[in-house]
C-alpha cells in the first residue's frame, strides 16, 4: 500500500469522459494530480489511482481507462502505455466492407492481451469475487433500447438495485467503447439471454452525473469529500453516420460539467474539472498517428497557471480529505433553477388555462393545490409553464421544482434555501416557504414517483399555491380548491394542426391544412409527438406530404429519430417513447402481463367484464385452445387469471390493484361514465414493439377474449359479446388456424351481422372437423348448420339450401327425426325457404316445428318462441296478417318475460310486428314500438348493425305511409350507402331498402331517379335468382307505375301482364298480396286507357284478396273499394252515355221514317 487507507466515511470520485485518441491527455492530467498527490502525503511512490479513490467511473474509452485504474489496478505510467498500445490496435486498420470502419477484434485482442499479462487469464470477470476497497463501473448501452441518459452500468462489484450483465473484463471494455459507425456491437449472453451493446458514450459522454447518482445508492451513509471529472478535451465536429454525431457527444461532455458546476457552486475544494481546452479541436477519435500531438497540447495545459493551482488544491483535497457532502444527497448542491419559459411553439389549452386561473384565483384566499395529471408526452409540463408566463405578477415568487424523485425535491428546495440564506436543507426551503406570508407558487413538475409521498414537501401553512404534473392520477387526492385538477390527454385537432405547422415551419394553405390534420390523427393529438414530428420536418425539410408517408410506413422508428436531432427546438431530450420506456420499467411483472394482454385489443372500450368472465371460466372443463401454440397461450393465460379468482368467484380488488398500478402513470385511462377502459392510439402502437415475443404475446390475448366467450343467449351474454368485435377485429387472423378459436368468434361476428368474416371462418372450422372429427360427426353437423346461416344471412341463399338440406340428411340419418337437432335444422331450412320466397314450403316446416318444439321443449323454451316468431314471419309474407299479428303479439308477450326486453329475439318480434302494424295501416302504434326497438338495438348493436339498419328501415317505412316522403328517402339514402359497406350491395336487405328509396323518388316525383333504381334492382335479382324469383313482382309493379307516370303506357302494361302471367303460372295461388298489387296497378293502367271493363274485372279480384287479408276496414281495401267505384261510376256513365247513343239514333232513324213516309 503506497498510498492512504480508504477511510469508513469519506469518498473520493473519479470520472473520464469519452474520446478515443485525445483520451490520453485525461491519463496524463491523472498522472499530474498523482504526482502531487504523492507530494502532499509525502509517499515515496506515486500512488495507484485505485488506492486512492473509492469509486472509478467511464464511459466509451474513458471506461477503458477506468478498467485499467480500477479493476486492473495499474499504474498511471502503465495506464498510459496500455492506453496507447490499444488504441493504435483499434484505428490502424481500417475496413474495406462491413459494419463499422474498424474491427472489433483488433479492439477485442489487443484487450485481452492485456488482461491476460495482468491477471493471467483472458476471461477474467469484471466482477470482483471478495470485493475491492476501489469500486469500478463502466457505461453502457443497449443498442435496441437506447434511452436517453439510462446507460446501463457493468460493474466490478454487485448493485443493491438494476444490476448490469456479469460478463469478462474483455466484455465490459468493448460493451462500452465500440462506437456506433466506428465498429460492430457487441453481444454479451447474461443468464442465457443475448443483449446487444454499444458505446455508453450515446447516453452522455461524461458519466460524472450518473457516478454521483450511483454513490447515492451504494454508499447512502457515507459523505464525499471529492469529485475528480477528467476530460477528452474539447472536440471538434466529427464525422459518425451522422455529420452532428460528435457535435452531440462533445456537447454533452461540456453541458454535464457546467451542470456539476452549478451544482457543487455553493461548495468549496468539493469538484474538480479537468479538460484540455486548445489544440484538440483537430485531432480526430481515430487519429493514432497524432498521439503525440495530444501529449503535447496536454502538457501546455498543465503549465497555464490556473490549472497548476487548481491540480494544487485538488492534490491537498484528494490527500486529506474532509467528509462534506453526504452521498445521499448528492444532489442538493445544485444551482438554484428559475422558472423556464414554456415553447415558443405553444398553442391552445385556453380551456384548462381559464379552469387553472378560476381555481386558484377564486378570491377565497388560502391554499389552493392544483393537479395536472395525464400521459407522458401530453404537455403538462408546458401548460404549467404557459401558466405561470400568464400570471407571474400575481405571485412574489415562483419555484419550479424537479419532483421527479426525493433526492431532486431535497436538492431543489436546498439550493432555494441556500438562496434565500435560510440554511443548507430542503426542510429549511420549506420553514422558510411556511413563514412567508406572500404569495407564491410552488410547481412540482413531473411528481411521477408512484413511491414517494409528495404531502411531505408541501409547506405547513394555510397559504401559497401549489402546482403538481404528473403521471400518476393518484395525486388528485391532493387537489385543493374549485376543479383543482385536470386530466391532460389530447390536443383539439385545431390545435395540434397549429402546432405541427408552427414547429415544422411550413406555410399554411387548405393542402398542407389536410395534410397536418392527417399527421395529427396518426399521432393519436399528442402534444410531444407532434412537436417532435415538426421538429423534425422542420430540419430535414421534407414536408408534410413525405412525413406523412414515411409515418405510416415505418411509424415509431421516425418518431425515435427526434433523439439524434442536435439543434432540438427545446431542452427536452427525451422522444415520446422513451417517457414512455421509463413508466413501463416501473410497473411490477403482473401489471406489465396485464397491459400487454390489454395492448393486442382495440385500444378503446376494454372491458373488466372480458377479464371477469375468462376468470371464471378456469374452473371448467372447456378446453378453448385445439393447437399447440394457442394451448401453451391458455396455460400461461390461466395461470395469470388465477389471482383474480377468490372461491370460484370474481375477486375485484386485485384487478383493481393491477389496472390502478398502470392508471398509476396514465398509461391506461378509465371512463367512469361508460366502464370502458382505454389506451392511448400512440401508446397502443407502441406497446406493441416492445413485446419481445410479439406472436406469443398476441395468442395470449386471443385466449383471453376466447375464454371469456360462453355459448350462453341470455341478454347480457349477446351484448357481451357485441362489444368484442372491435377488439377481435384488432387481432391477427392467425387465430383461425384453431378451429375452438375460430368458431368462438364467428359466433361473435355472426351476431354482429359481419356474415362475411364469419362465413370465412365457418368454413376453416368445417374443413377442419370434416378432418379431425370425421363428416358424420354431431360437431361437425353443428359447423354446418353455423356455416349455412352465416351463407344465409349474407345473402348466399342457395348455398345456404344446400348446407341446410345436407345437415337435415345427415342428422335424420345419424340422430334420428325425432330429436331436437334434427328438429333444429329443419327450422333453419325453412327460414332459407322463407327468404326464397317459398313460403308454402316454409309454412308446412315450421308448422312440424313448432309443435314439436312445445312438446320437446315447452312452450316458453327460447327455441320454440323462435319458431313461433319464424312461423309469424310466414304467416306475414302469405297474406295471413291477423294470424301472424296473434302470434307475434303472443311472442312478444312470453319474450319479455322469459327473455327480457332487450334480449334481442325479443327485439327481433317487436322488430316484426312494428313493420306488420305498419302494413296493417296502424302507424302510431307502429311507430311507437319502432322507436323502442331502434334506441335498444343502437345501444347494444350499434348504429351500423344489420339488425339496426333494418329496423330504421322500417321507421322510414312508417314515415313514408304518413306522406312524409323526404324524410323516408334521408333515412333509406342513409341506409344505402351504409348497407352498400357493411353487407354489399347484392345482399337481399340492401336491395329491399334500395327498392324502398325508389319508391319515395316515386312518391316525390323523381321517376327517372326512382326507374334507375327499380332497374338495377331487377336486373340484381334476375341475375341472382332468375326471372321467376317471386320477390321481384312488387319492384316490377312499381316500375310499370314508374312508366305510366312518364307516359309510356305501353311498357307499363307489357312488364304488368308479363309479371301477372309468370305468377299466375308458378304460385299456384291467385289471392296472395303481391298478386292483387300487381292487378290494381295493372288495373290503375287500364282506367288510364279508358278501358274500364278489364279494370273492373281486376280490381274486383283485388278487393276480394285484400279484404281476405287485411278486413274491409284496412285503408288499402277502402282505396281499393274507391277505385272500383270510380271504375263502376265510369262504366255506368259510359252504359248511359251508349244507351243515350242509342236512343237518340233510334230516334233519329225513326224521325227519318217518318220524313220518308210523308
Amino acid at each position: 500500500m503506497t498510498g492512504p487507507p480508504h477511510q469508513s466515511n469519506s469518498l473520493r470520485l473519479l470520472s473520464f469522459d469519452g474520446g478515443g485518441v485525445p483520451g490520453l491527455s485525461s491519463l496524463i492530467i491523472l498522472y499530474e494530480l498523482m504526482k502531487r498527490a504523492q507530494t502532499q502525503l509525502d509517499l515515496p511512490n506515486v500512488p495507484r489511482p485505485c488506492e486512492m479513490f473509492d469509486v472509478i467511473a467511464g464511459t466509451g474509452t474513458g471506461g477503458i481507462i477506468a478498467i485499467l485504474l480500477g479493476r486492473l489496478g495499474l499504474q498511471v505510467e502503465d495506464a498510459i502505455e496500455a492506453y496507447q498500445q490499444i488504441i493504435k490496435d483499434a484505428f490502424s486498420e481500417r475496413k474495406l466492407s462491413g459494419e463499422g470502419a474498424f474491427k472489433t477484434t483488433n479492439l477485442e485482442n489487443s484487450i485481452t492481451r492485456l488482461v491476460v499479462r495482468h491477471t493471467g487469464r483472458s476471461d477474467t470477470p469484471m466482477m470482483v469475487p471478495r470485493g475491492s476497497d476501489c469500486k469500478t463501473f463502466v457505461c453502457a448501452m443497449q443498442a435496441d433500447n437506447m434511452t436517453a441518459g439510462i446507460p446501463i452500468l457493468i460493474r466490478t462489484y454487485s448493485a443493491p438495485e438494476n444490476d448490469g450483465p456479469k460478463c469478462r473484463i474483455t466484455q465490459a471494455a468493448l460493451a462500452t467503447a465500440v462506437t456506433m459507425g466506428y465498429f460492430k456491437p457487441i453481444t454479451i449472453n447474461d443468464s442465457g439471454i443475448g443483449v446487444t451493446y454499444i458505446d455508453g458514450g450515446m447516453s452522455g459522454n461524461n458519466p460524472t452525473a450518473h457516478m454521483l447518482a450511483e454513490v447515492g445508492q451504494i454508499f447512502p451513509d457515507r459523505n464525499i469529500s471529492c469529485v475528480f471529472s477528467i476530460g477528452s478535451g474539447h472536440l471538434r465536429p466529427i464525422s459518425l453516420k451522422s455529420k452532428d454525431l460528435g457535435l452531440t457527444i462533445a456537447q454533452d461532455s461540456e453541458r454535464v460539467a457546467q451542470e456539476m458546476a452549478r451544482r457543487f457552486q455553493y461548495t468549496t475544494d468539493v469538484y474538480f474539472r479537468f479538460n484540455v481546452d486548445q489544440g484538440m479541436q483537430n485531432i480526430g477519435v481515430t487519429n493514432w498517428e497524432k498521439m503525440p500531438e495530444v501529449v503535447s497540447h496536454t502538457q501546455q495545459y498543465i503549465k497555464l497557471f490556473e490549472v497548476t493551482s487548481k491540480l494544487t488544491q485538488a492534490a491537498k483535497a484528494l490527500a486529506t480529505p474532509p467528509a462534506f457532502v453526504p452521498a445521499k444527497q448528492l444532489n442538493i448542491f445544485k444551482a438554484l433553477q428559475s422558472c423556464p419559459l414554456p415553447s415558443a411553439s405553444f398553442v391552445g389549452q385556453e380551456g384548462v388555462l381559464t379552469q387553472m386561473d378560476r381555481c386558484i384565483f377564486d378570491d377565497t384566499g388560502g391554499r389552493h393545490i392544483f393537479v395536472l395529471y395525464g400521459l407522458g408526452g401530453a404537455g403538462k409540463t408546458q401548460l404549467a409553464l404557459k401558466f405561470t408566463q400568464l400570471y407571474r405578477s400575481k405571485f412574489s415568487e415562483v419555484f419550479y421544482i424537479d419532483a421527479s424523485s426525493a433526492n431532486t425535491i431535497e436538492a431543489d428546495l436546498a439550493s432555494f434555501a441556500v438562496h434565500k440564506k435560510s440554511g443548507k436543507s430542503h426542510d429549511s426551503a420549506i420553514e422558510w416557504l411556511a413563514g412567508c406570508q406572500e404569495r407564491w407558487l410552488l410547481i412540482l413538475n413531473n411528481a411521477d414517483d408512484t413511491s414517494l409521498s409528495l404531502q411531505q414537501y408541501f409547506p405547513p401553512c394555510s397559504y401559497g399555491d401549489i402546482l403538481i404534473t404528473t403521471r400518476n392520477r393518484q395525486l388528485i387526492s391532493y387537489a385543493q380548491g374549485t376543479n383543482a385538477y385536470c386530466q391532460i390527454a389530447r390536443l383539439a385537432l385545431e390545435d395540434g394542426k397549429k402546432l405541427l405547422l408552427k414547429r415544422s415551419r411550413v406555410a399554411w394553405d387548405d393542402v398542407n391544412d389536410k395534410l397536418a390534420e392527417a399527421i395529427v390523427t396518426e399521432l393519436g393529438s399528442l402534444a410531444l409527438a407532434i412537436a417532435q414530428a415538426g421538429a423534425y420536418i422542420c430540419v430535414h425539410e421534407c414536408g408534410l406530404a413525405a412525413y406523412l408517408d414515411m409515418y405510416r410506413e415505418y411509424q415509431g422508428e421516425l418518431l425515435e429519430q427526434y433523439k439524434n436531432l442536435t439543434q432540438k427546438l427545446d431542452d427536452y431530450q427525451w422522444t415520446v417513447f422513451t417517457t414512455w420506456r421509463v413508466s413501463l420499467r416501473k410497473l411490477s411483472p403482473r401489471a406489465v402481463e396485464l397491459f400487454y394482454l390489454l395492448a393486442f385489443m382495440h385500444h378503446d372500450r376494454i372491458l373488466e367484464e372480458t377479464l371477469r368472465r375468462a376468470c371464471l371460466k378456469i374452473g371448467s372443463n372447456e378446453r378453448v385452445a385445439l393447437t399447440e401454440e394457442y394451448l401453451t397461450a391458455e396455460r400461461t393465460v390461466i395461470n395469470f387469471l388465477s389471482a383474480f379468482g377468490l372461491n370460484g368467484s370474481w375477486y375485484r380488488p386485485a384487478f383493481f390493484s393491477l389496472v390502478t398500478e398502470i392508471r398509476s402513470y396514465s398509461l391506461i385511462d378509465f371512463d367512469p361514465t361508460s366502464g370502458y377502459y382505454s389506451i392511448h392510439p400512440l401508446v397502443h402502437s407502441w406497446i406493441r414493439t416492445t413485446v419481445e415475443q410479439i406472436h406469443e404475446a398476441e395468442r395470449r390475448t386471443t385466449i383471453l377474449l376466447a375464454l371469456s366467450i360462453d355459448n350462453e343467449f341470455g341478454a347480457d351474454d349477446h351484448e357481451y359479446r357485441a362489444k368484442l368485435v372491435s377488439h377481435i377485429d384488432a387481432l391477427s387472423t392467425e387465430f383461425k388456424s384453431d378451429p375452438n378459436i375460430a368458431r368462438k368468434f364467428a359466433m361473435v361476428y355472426d351476431e354482429a351481422g359481419r356474415f362475411r368474416v364469419a362465413k370465412s371462418l365457418r368454413e376453416a372450422v368445417v374443413e377442419a372437423d370434416k378432418q379431425i372429427l370425421g363428416v358424420d360427426h354431431p360437431e361437425t353437423f353443428t359447423d354446418m348448420l353455423d356455416l349455412a346461416n352465416a351463407c344465409l344471412g349474407n345473402g348466399e341463399l342457395r348455398e345456404a339450401e344446400e348446407l341446410h338440406i345436407a345437415v337435415l340428411e345427415g342428422r335424420t340419418r345419424v340422430l334420428g327425426e325425432v330429436h331436437t337437432d334434427t328438429y333444429r335444422a329443419m327450422a333453419y331450412l325453412a327460414l332459407t325457404y322463407h327468404d326464397q320466397s317459398r313460403h308454402q314450403e316454409a309454412k308446412v316446416l315450421q308448422v312440424k316445428v313448432l309443435e314439436a318444439a312445445k312438446e320437446l321443449l315447452g312452450p316458453e323454451a327460447r327455441e320454440t318462441l323462435l319458431s313461433q316468431l319464424a312461423l309469424a314471419t310466414t304467416y306475414q309474407s302469405l297474406g295471413r296478417l291477423y294470424e301472424a299479428k296473434s302470434l307475434f303479439v303472443e311472442s312478444v308477450e312470453v319474450q319479455k318475460r322469459v327473455l327480457g326486453a332487450s334480449h334481442p329475439a325479443t327485439l327481433t318480434t317487436m322488430h316484426n310486428l312494428a313493420g306488420l302494424l305498419e302494413l296493417l295501416d296502424e302507424l302510431d302504434d307502429a311507430e311507437t314500438l319502432a322507436a323502442e326497438v331502434l334506441l335498444a338495438r343502437r345501444h347494444i348493436s350499434g348504429e351500423d348493425h344489420p339488425d339496426t339498419l333494418s329496423i330504421l328501415g322500417v321507421v322510414a317505412g312508417i314515415k313514408w305511409r304518413r306522406g312524409q316522403y323526404e324524410e323516408a328517402a334521408k333515412i333509406q339514402e342513409h341506409l344505402h350507402e351504409t348497407q352498400r359497406h357493411t353487407l354489399g350491395e347484392l345482399h337481399p336487405q340492401a336491395l329491399c331498402n334500395r327498392a324502398n328509396l325508389a319508391c319515395s323518388y316515386q312518391s316525390l316525383g323523381r321517376f327517372v331517379e326512382a326507374e334507375k333504381i327499380y332497374q338495377q334492382v331487377l336486373e340484381a335479382k334476375t341475375r341472382i335468382h332468375g326471372r321467376e324469383y317471386p320477390d321481384m313482382t312488387s319492384n316490377i309493379s312499381n316500375l310499370a307505375s314508374v312508366y305510366s307516370s312518364l307516359g309510356r303506357q305501353a311498357e307499363a302494361e307489357k312488364i304488368m301482364v308479363e309479371e301477372l302471367a309468370i305468377r299466375s303460372r308458378t304460385s299456384g295461388d291467385n289471392n296472395t298480396p303481391i298478386m292483387a298489387v300487381l292487378k290494381i296497378n295493372l288495373a290503375e293502367l287500364y282506367v288510364k286507357q279508358g278501358r274500364w271493363k278489364e279494370a273492373e274485372v281486376l280490381m274486383r279480384e283485388a278487393v276480394a284478396t285484400r279484404t281476405a287479408i287485411y278486413g274491409s276496414e284496412h285503408f288499402q281495401v277502402k282505396l281499393c273499394l274507391q277505385t272500383l267505384s270510380e271504375i263502376e261510376s265510369a262504366l255506368w256513365r259510359e252504359s248511359v252515355m251508349n244507351y243515350t247513343y242509342y236512343l237518340l239514333g233510334l230516334f233519329v232513324a225513326l224521325l227519318s221514317i217518318a220524313v220518308m213516309c210523308s
